[in-house]
């Protein structure tokens, strides 16, 4: 079983190990005065370390002061930890700059964003790992109940934290394209060579 999650966790230990940061403090908190990325739905909960902040929206938002080294060797088993997590992981690959997509673009890109979405998806069979309301819509005639059919799978954050992810990315990145979409992904997207969909994202 791949956990994508558990993974990336350890690459980023990998990364930091020896330097000191895994033990400088995390600020885990929810903004309310946001534009989510149009593609998620939930609260924005925000990781700041470093000067630098960064994403991930969830229905299970955590409020905390924390360090980095928390995840490490940790089971990641409930989804508002399992966010938490890659929350982190977004403000470290950005604080390292690995990473230059941290939040959501302004309201005024969703648009342009929607209608180069079309442009690159058009006619894809599309298969959504968890549910995606605004990509089932824009899409509805070529999406796909199971990724075995799919051309493309689409991952957002939701999406990217369940358990099952990382098998079904282990299976299908020979024969298909895995698309991660918005800022909540763009940490786990980098550190795992992911392609990712966020044209208009800021750092």
């Amino acid at each position: 079983m791949m956990d994508i999650i558990i993974d990336t966790v350890k690459k980023l230990e990998s990364m930091m190990k020896d330097n000191g940061c895994e033990d400088s403090g995390i600020i885990l908190d929810v903004r309310s005065d946001t534009v989510n990325c149009q593609f998620e739905r939930g609260a924005c909960m925000t990781a700041s370390f470093g000067g630098r902040s960064a994403d991930f929206v969830t229905f299970d938002p955590i409020r905390a002061k924390t360090k980095i080294s928390f995840m490490f060797g940790t089971p990641l088993d409930t989804p508002s930890v399992r966010g938490a997590a890659a929350a982190i992981v977004n403000v470290a690959t950005g604080f390292f700059c690995l990473s230059r997509v941290l939040h959501s673009c302004p309201e005024s890109s969703h648009t342009e964003c929607r209608r180069q979405l079309l442009l690159e998806l058009g006619g894809k069979r599309i298969f959504c790992m968890s549910s995606m309301p605004a990509i089932e819509t824009t899409f509805r005639r070529t999406i796909v109940t199971n990724p075995q059919d799919a051309d493309v799978i689409l991952i957002h954050g939701k999406g990217i934290i369940e358990p099952g992810t990382g098998d079904i990315i282990r299976n299908a990145k020979e024969t298909k394209r895995i698309l991660c979409i918005g800022p909540s992904t763009a940490g786990v997207s980098r550190l795992n060579q992911l392609e990712l969909w966020c044209p208009f994202g800021t750092c």
